[in-house]
Protein backbone atom coordinates (compact mmCIF):
# COMPACT_ATOMS: atom_id res chain seq x y z
CA UNK A 1 0.00 0.00 0.00
CA UNK A 2 1.48 3.34 -1.02
CA UNK A 3 1.94 5.80 2.14
CA UNK A 4 2.07 9.88 0.84
CA UNK A 5 2.14 12.63 3.11
CA UNK A 6 0.82 15.95 2.68
CA UNK A 7 0.80 19.06 5.39
CA UNK A 8 -2.44 19.86 7.16
CA UNK A 9 -3.26 22.77 5.06
CA UNK A 10 -2.57 21.58 1.36
CA UNK A 11 -5.18 20.78 -1.35
CA UNK A 12 -3.36 17.81 -2.69
CA UNK A 13 -4.51 15.33 -5.56
CA UNK A 14 -3.33 11.79 -5.77
CA UNK A 15 -3.43 9.35 -8.70
CA UNK A 16 -5.14 6.00 -8.56
CA UNK A 17 -4.22 4.19 -11.55
CA UNK A 18 -6.19 1.21 -12.33
CA UNK A 19 -4.58 0.00 -15.37
CA UNK A 20 -3.00 -2.81 -14.01
CA UNK A 21 -6.09 -4.48 -12.55
CA UNK A 22 -7.94 -3.79 -15.71
CA UNK A 23 -7.84 -6.17 -19.17
CA UNK A 24 -7.24 -4.26 -22.15
CA UNK A 25 -10.15 -2.22 -23.14
CA UNK A 26 -12.67 -2.15 -19.93
CA UNK A 27 -12.31 1.64 -18.67
CA UNK A 28 -13.58 3.12 -15.29
CA UNK A 29 -17.50 4.23 -15.45
CA UNK A 30 -17.80 5.28 -11.81
CA UNK A 31 -16.01 5.50 -8.23
CA UNK A 32 -16.80 6.41 -4.85
CA UNK A 33 -13.88 7.41 -2.18
CA UNK A 34 -13.70 6.98 1.41
CA UNK A 35 -11.35 7.82 4.00
CA UNK A 36 -10.72 6.09 7.24
CA UNK A 37 -10.53 6.71 10.22
CA UNK A 38 -12.74 10.72 10.64
CA UNK A 39 -11.38 11.20 13.42
CA UNK A 40 -8.75 12.29 11.60
CA UNK A 41 -10.24 15.12 9.68
CA UNK A 42 -8.74 14.18 6.39
CA UNK A 43 -11.75 14.80 3.84
CA UNK A 44 -12.07 14.37 0.19
CA UNK A 45 -12.78 17.38 -1.42
CA UNK A 46 -13.55 15.97 -4.67
CA UNK A 47 -12.53 13.41 -7.46
CA UNK A 48 -12.79 12.77 -10.58
CA UNK A 49 -13.06 9.69 -12.54
CA UNK A 50 -10.73 9.15 -15.68
CA UNK A 51 -10.43 6.48 -18.27
CA UNK A 52 -8.41 4.36 -16.21
CA UNK A 53 -7.49 6.76 -13.30
CA UNK A 54 -9.62 7.84 -10.14
CA UNK A 55 -7.58 11.20 -9.30
CA UNK A 56 -8.42 12.02 -5.25
CA UNK A 57 -8.55 15.48 -3.80
CA UNK A 58 -7.53 15.37 -0.55
CA UNK A 59 -8.24 18.67 2.57
CA UNK A 60 -6.93 18.84 6.05
CA UNK A 61 -5.96 16.40 8.49
CA UNK A 62 -4.75 16.15 12.09
CA UNK A 63 -1.47 16.58 12.08
CA UNK A 64 0.54 13.24 13.25
CA UNK A 65 -2.40 11.48 12.05
CA UNK A 66 -2.71 8.25 9.51
CA UNK A 67 -5.62 7.90 7.45
CA UNK A 68 -6.35 4.84 4.69
CA UNK A 69 -8.04 6.32 1.62
CA UNK A 70 -10.24 3.59 -0.40
CA UNK A 71 -11.36 4.16 -3.68
CA UNK A 72 -13.70 1.56 -5.29
CA UNK A 73 -14.62 1.76 -8.91
CA UNK A 74 -17.12 -0.04 -11.36
CA UNK A 75 -15.91 -0.69 -15.22
CA UNK A 76 -18.18 -0.36 -17.88
CA UNK A 77 -17.53 -4.26 -18.40
CA UNK A 78 -19.23 -4.47 -14.98
CA UNK A 79 -16.60 -5.42 -12.97
CA UNK A 80 -15.84 -3.57 -9.35
CA UNK A 81 -12.17 -3.02 -8.77
CA UNK A 82 -10.62 -1.69 -5.55
CA UNK A 83 -7.22 0.08 -4.34
CA UNK A 84 -6.14 2.20 -1.02
CA UNK A 85 -3.58 4.13 -0.15
CA UNK A 86 -2.47 5.54 3.01
CA UNK A 87 -2.27 9.40 3.81
CA UNK A 88 0.29 11.46 6.71
CA UNK A 89 -0.65 14.10 8.07
CA UNK A 90 2.01 16.75 9.07
CA UNK A 91 1.44 20.06 11.22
Amino acid sequence: MDIFTKYQAEVWDYDVDFSRSLPDGDTLLSATVAVAPVENMVSCARYDVQTVIVKVWLNDGLPGSTATVTVIAVTAQGRTVEEQFKIRVRG
